[in-house]
This record gives structure tokens, C-alpha cells and sequence, in this order.
């Protein structure tokens, strides 16, 4: 029987050898994370090796490369992007030249030149970077460099390769040494241990069984975007590939082929300032913003397929700097949504109703239309005062289903599109009209709201902070910068003497209504905490910075169900007013 040198039927499976040889080269993305296989790995694949040489078993499988093929001069070799999978074939790469430089140790020029020119080098003129089989990425550039002159040393290998020269990887600010490196020297090691036990033979054994009883799934994707899925259903501890990593990687790609210098430009002073702006406060909202800014481009399209539909409106944009100001073009409008910054510097009663929204709390699904209203004010396509009046509306209708606990289900298919709804040219009128239109999507009347607020629990929805700071802003108070602690009248676990006032059913049905609450700051709703009405009283009244918690101590010389209701009633005629749409 013939000698397996797969493990399965899938066509996809391949042995190295036939991975690696003809014209073909893997390119690793420029900036993609440095190689970093530890010495126990390497040492797990040297016995996996030498498993199939001493013949205990026949075949090692090394898993998955995603790849993807990239777009060249069609005289020149075959590229392939190496999605996920940069740890395998560098080491791959890594133990092939070390069998080539111990060939050439033991004088076998002929055998070493011929693995050199099918496997490891281009023995042609092309326009790529480099005639490595291998572009590694940045921070790994000047170690393969050192791997193949350390091999290219020996004259008489030059002579055996009749002219054929190293096109060494341009580098920039790469680091000379390194992992790649440290386990280029620990290959040689490995050959050079097992030619001192079995010669010349054991070294041959041992390249022939990594190239042709090594096996590998090579997949190549027609959409990046999958490749990450893919690789990590199949290997579930590695890191996974964000869409911003793929946007990253498709804009170098375009400049692969250019210098370092020309790619660190483009780096610098291009990509740098448009990433670095989506770090705020901490936070990283780099990843967040493609799926709306991809929404704009296309209102159908889905969250999986942002990627791809990017990448093919890029197809005739051969200017990578332009792509990175067209992505730029939302970033600001999609910061301040997120962050309640005002970067679009709107004036300031604009960036007030803007930073309402943020506020309360808004869902993600509004972006695609509120950065496109953002600009679209900014550059005076859309008047301030229609602008102001549409943010109201947005405003109403979202804080409305919010009291009355409407699921924000269906509100994607409501803002995905309502620009396009809207002309391009919206006012209130149309956007009033066209949220309506969408029937399965509630838009709370006044009755229904004023029902919520009195009989609906309020406490833990994430609109309850911003109606109390409304609240004590409508009563002319200050605006804390701090979201306040929301404090219980009536407390969650009160003392005794509340239910000489409150029956159980009572308490169970108020305590976390809206009337109930008031804002505080953190640290007087622990000093009152389940205290009675009367002490609370008297804090609330002399020390609260909060002005609706001053005129509650005012107001109410006892709270009681009566008075409860009394609230409720209030605070329901104030935010249907307040919330008019």
C-alpha cells in the first residue's frame, strides 16, 4: 500500500512540501503581531518530527493557515496573505533554512541549493519587496533577514545557486534580535545533535518527513472576514482577528510592496492619528465604529459582512490615504455619540441635545442616522433649528419606550435606514413620519407614559438616572458632573417603624417607583440608607446637593402612600412635557 501523506479526504489538506513549493509567497501583514513560539513548542514539533523518522508514526498534522490571495503584477509570484496562521509557517520557514545551513556545513551544496530555490527563495526578478518565499511581518523583517544572509555566508552556496542573490526584506526600525532568530539557532541546534547521532541520513530523514509527512488544512478565503471564524472554531485558543484588524491590514496591504519608510509614513501620519482618536477616557472604541460607519455605506448590510463590503467599495481606491479619510469622515460624530464629547464643536445648545442623548443612555442602533445628522449640521445641510427639533423627537420617542420598557428589538430596522427614508434631507417632519411608519415599533402615547411613570418599577432601567438629573435641572438646579446614586424614599429593606406606614404589599408594589427615587450623591445614600422618613428628612433638606432632594424634604413633611401617589401624578405631567413628542 502506497504511503499516506494525508490524514483526511479534505482536498484543503496538503503536505508542506507541496504548500511551499512553486511560485508562491506567504506575506505576513506588516504590522500583524510579532512571531512568538516558545521553546516548548518548538520542542513539541522536533519530536512530532522525529516520531515520523524513528517510524512510530507516519503522519503529524499541524493544523489550519487561513490565507487569503492578494491582488499582483500577473508576472509575478502568487501572494498570499496569511490571515491566521503566522506561528506555523514562520516555523516552518524557520527549520527549512536551518536544514539548508546544515547542508551546507557538511558540504552538500547541491542538496542545499536545490531546497533553497524550491522552497525558501524566488530565483527570479519580480517586483515584490523581497524573493523570501516568506514576508514576515515588521518587528520580524530584520530576523529572517539575518536567517537567510547567515545562510547566503557561505560562498560556495552562492557559487551552487549560479547568481541567484537574497532580495533582503526592507526593514525600519526592526529589532535585529529576537524569537524568529533565537529559534532559527535552536533548529540548528536540533540538526546539528542529530547528525552527531546518525550522520548525514538522520538530517535528510528529518526535512523529508517535514516536507512530506507534515500536513496542513490551507484555506483560502474569498472574504477575509472569515477567516478568523474559521481558525477559531478550529483552534479555539488563539487570538481572535477583530474587523479592525482586517480594515488595518487591507489599507498596508495596498503599500506592501513600498519601503519601509514610505509604509511608517503612511503609519505615522495617516493611520496613527486616525486610531489613536478612538481611545477615550480609557476606552478603545476603535472595533465599535465600522459597524454603523458600515451601515452608512450600505443600510443593509450586516454586522458579518461589513468587512467584505468595505473591502469591494475599496476595489478602484488605490490610494490607501484616501481610504483612511473617508473612514475618518463619521469618526467625530461617532466619538461624541459615544463618549458625550463635542470634537464636531456644534454649538452649544446643539451639543447639549447631543449629550442628552448620551445621557440616556441611547441605543447603538440610533448611530448610522444621528452621525449622519451630526455632519450633516456641522455643514449646515441640515439647519440648526430642524436639527434641534429632530433630536427632540429622537429624544421623546426613545426615553418614552424607555419609561414604558420597550425593548429596543426593531429599533435597527427603524435608524439603519432612516436617512435614506428621509431623502438624504431629513426634518422633523419626515422623521417623525417614518419612525411611525414602522408598526411593529411602539411609539408610547401620553397615556401609556403616564401610566408607567406611576405604576411601573423604574429602579435599575438605565433612564432612571437621566430623568432624575432632568428632573432637578427643570427645577434650576446644578448639573453634577458625576451620575448620582439613586436613592430609595421609602428604603429597599427598611427599618421597623416604616410599616407602621406601608403595608408589605405596599412596600413590594412603590419601592421602586419613579416617585420613590430621588437623586444623592454616594455618599449621603449611605449615611440615610434604610433610615426613617424623619432623619432622611432632615439630611435631604439641609446637606443634599441636589435640589429635587431639597424640595422633596420640602414638599412632603411625611411620606406615605398617599403622598407617593401625589408624586407620581407630578413627576408623569412634568415628563410628558418635558418628552412632548
Amino acid at each position: 500500500m502506497a504511503k499516506r501523506n494525508r490524514m483526511t479526504n479534505n482536498s484543503d489538506e496538503t503536505e508542506v512540501g507541496s504548500l511551499i513549493s512553486g511560485d508562491v509567497v506567504f506575506s505576513i501583514p506588516y504590522f500583524q503581531r510579532a512571531y512568538k513560539w516558545k521553546p516548548a513548542r518548538l520542542e513539541q514539533l522536533q519530536n512530532d518530527i522525529l516520531s515520523i523518522v524513528d517510524e512510530s508514526t507516519d503522519l503529524h498534522f499541524l493544523g489550519a493557515i487561513i490565507i487569503h490571495g492578494r491582488r499582483t503584477n500577473p508576472s509575478d509570484p502568487d501572494v498570499y496573505e496569511v490571515i491566521d496562521g503566522q506561528q506555523r509557517i514562520t516555523t516552518l520557514f524557520i527549520y527549512l533554512c536551518a536544514a539548508v545551513k546544515t547542508l551546507c556545513d557538511l558540504h552538500e551544496y547541491t542538496e542545499a541549493a536545490g531546497l533553497m530555490l524550491k522552497y525558501l527563495l524566488i530565483g527570479r526578478e519580480t517586483q515584490l519587496v523581497s524573493n523570501f518565499k516568506l514576508h514576515s511581518c515588521k518587528d520580524d523583517r530584520a530576523q529572517l533577514n539575518y536567517v537567510f544572509e547567515d545562510i547566503f555566508s557561505d560562498e560556495n552556496l552562492v557559487e551552487k545557486l549560479g547568481g541567484v542573490k537574497i532580495k533582503r526584506l526592507p526593514t525600519s526600525k526592526s529589532e535585529p534580535n529576537g524569537v524568529l532568530k533565537n529559534n532559527y539557532r535552536s533548529a540548528l541546534r536540533f540538526f546539528k545533535e542529530q547528525y552527531k547521532q546518525e550522520g548525514l541520513d538522520r538530517v535528510r530523514a528529518i526535512y523529508e518527513a517535514l516536507l512530506s509527512s507534515v500536513s496542513i488544512v490551507q484555506i483560502d478565503v474569498w472574504d477575509p472576514t472569515n477567516g478568523p471564524k474559521i481558525f477559531d472554531s478550529l483552534n479555539s485558543r488563539q487570538e481572535p482577528m477583530t474587523i479592525g484588524d482586517l480594515v488595518r491590514n487591507e489599507i498596508f496591504s495596498r503599500v506592501a510592496d513600498r519601503q519601509p519608510d514610505d509604509i511608517e509614513h503612511l503609519d505615522e501620519h495617516y493611520w496613527q492619528p486616525f486610531y489613536r482618536r478612538f481611545q477615550q477616557n480609557g476606552n478603545n472604541l476603535f472595533d465599535s465604529y465600522f459597524f454603523p460607519y458600515g451601515l452608512i455605506q450600505d443600510p443593509n448590510t450586516k454586522k458579518s459582512e461589513v468587512y467584505s463590503n468595505l473591502r469591494t467599495s475599496w476595489q478602484k481606491i488605490y490610494d490607501p490615504e484616501k481610504i483612511i479619510r473617508e473612514l475618518a469622515k463619521y469618526q467625530n460624530a461617532f466619538i461624541d455619540l459615544v463618549s458625550g464629547s463635542n470634537n464636531q464643536k456644534h454649538s452649544k445648545e446643539m451639543s447639549g441635545l447631543f449629550l442628552n442623548l448620551y445621557n440616556a443612555n441611547m441605543p447603538s442602533a440610533t448611530f448610522p442616522f444621528l452621525m449622519q445628522l451630526s455632519n450633516a449640521i456641522k455643514d449646515g445641510t441640515v439647519k440648526e433649528e430642524d436639527g434641534s427639533n429632530i433630536l427632540e423627537i429622537i429624544e421623546s420617542f426613545l426615553v418614552r419606550r424607555a419609561i414604558c420598557g420597550h425593548e429596543p428589538t426593531g429599533l435597527h430596522a427603524v435608524f439603519k435606514r432612516l436617512w435614506t427614508d428621509c431623502d438624504s434631507n431629513p426634518t422633523p417632519e419626515k422623521v417623525k413620519k417614518n419612525i411611525k411608519s414602522h408598526k411593529t415599533v411602539v411609539w408610547p402615547g401620553k397615556d401609556e407614559t403616564i401610566n408607567a411613570i406611576m405604576n411601573r418599577s423604574l429602579y435599575g432601567s438605565g433612564v432612571t438616572s437621566y430623568i432624575l438629573l432632568e428632573y432637578n435641572k427643570s427645577l434650576k438646579g446644578d448639573v453634577p458632573q458625576n451620575i448620582p446614586w439613586i436613592e430609595h424614599v421609602l428604603p429597599q429593606n427598611p427599618e421597623a417603624d416604616w410599616f407602621k406606614v406601608f403595608t408589605p404589599e405596599q412596600h413590594a408594589k412603590s419601592r421602586d417607583l419613579l416617585a420613590n427615587l430621588i437623586p444623592l450623591s454616594k455618599e449621603m445614600n449611605k449615611e440615610v440608607s434604610n433610615k426613617i422618613y424623619k432623619t432622611k428628612k432632615a439630611k435631604f433638606l439641609d446637606d443634599s446637593m441636589f435640589k429635587s432632594a431639597r424640595q422633596f424634604a420640602q414638599t412632603y413633611d411625611d411620606w406615605n402612600p398617599k403622598n407617593l401617589i401625589r408624586r407620581g401624578q407630578e413627576l408623569s405631567e412634568w415628563a410628558v412635557k418635558r418628552w412632548r413628542y
